[in-house]
């Protein structure tokens, strides 16, 4: 779902696992998916909902093989590779050195998921973590990334579901 100006619009639902559940793990602490591995081996949930606790914050970047500034897919080679890490850090990739992208699946390569106590923390650890990470031989929406979070709204939280259209729009 999404949310703006006091209403909510219906996306989409899916049964499957999100490529967004890495937020809830690193908020809860609870892996979902060993859970639903679990589960669909016939065991019961390990847990009640009132026993999953939300603590502290999180943000995900999708990390794409496309051109930041026209999202154009890229394939190729990845020339060099080095993951950012530290505690509160987490990559979702199959990435190395060598490894060749190819032109013909979704060009999601990545993701990087950083967690901390409040917002504040959780971007300052995103913004090294973006600095850190190192992708060559290809483009990628690194920079894209960077940008986006050393804006004002976005640091503040005051953004809407149009924000980044109007941010790509302005920065052309």
């Amino acid at each position: 779902m999404l949310y703006e100006k006091e209403e909510f619009f219906f996306i989409e639902m899916n049964t499957r696992i999100q490529v967004e559940h890495p937020i809830t793990e690193m908020i809860t602490g609870f892996d979902l998916v060993k859970e639903q591995i679990n589960v669909a081996g016939g065991k019961k949930l390990s847990v009640k909902q009132r026993d999953i606790k939300i603590k502290g914050h999180s943000i995900e970047c999708r990390i794409n093989s496309e051109d930041p500034a026209t999202f154009v897919p890229n394939a190729g080679t990845i020339k060099n590779y080095h993951a950012p890490g530290g505690v509160g850090v987490r990559i979702d990739s199959a990435l190395y050195s060598g490894y060749k992208v190819p032109p013909n699946y979704d060009s999601l390569i990545a993701k990087l998921i950083v967690y901390g106590n409040n917002r504040e923390e959780a971007i300052l650890k995103l913004k090294i973590a973006l600095k850190e990470y190192v992708i060559d031989g290809i483009n990628t929406t690194l920079s894209l990334h960077e940008k986006i979070i050393s804006e004002n709204e976005f640091i503040s939280g005051n953004y809407d579901i149009r924000w980044l259209e109007k941010f790509l729009k302005n920065n052309d």
